[in-house]
């Protein structure tokens, strides 16, 4: 019994050392690719939006592997940034269609 309390404790503690090494960062101004793996032959897994605060748990070529709502992902390091940011989606914007004229033709058949 003891050493299933012992053993609870230390994976307790191997659990919070790691969430502990995570580093804070950001995602840059642009929306970042999520992979499955550090490289872009990876499955694209979702899109982040601009601004979105990750956990970067290591660092492997020029890739971070991020924790992100209870899952791990892969992004390009290069986009991530050291401090917070602001974003705010473009608002959509309407137009509305071009009138459009039929210049005096009816459609009707033409005895040319």
């Amino acid at each position: 019994m003891k050493k299933l309390i012992l053993s609870a404790i230390v994976a307790a503690t191997a659990l919070t050392a790691s969430a502990a090494s995570a580093t804070q960062a950001w995602v840059g101004q642009n929306h970042l690719n999520a992979r499955s793996g550090p490289g872009t032959n990876y499955q694209v897994l979702g899109t982040f939006n601009p601004c979105t605060p990750v956990d970067v748990i290591e660092y492997q070529y020029g890739w971070a592997k991020i924790y992100y709502q209870n899952t791990y992902y892969w992004v390009s390091s290069k986009y991530l940034r050291n401090s917070a940011c602001n974003y705010a989606a473009p608002k959509p914007t309407y137009t509305p269609p071009k009138k459009q004229y039929n210049n005096g033709y009816s459609g009707g058949s033409s005895n040319y």
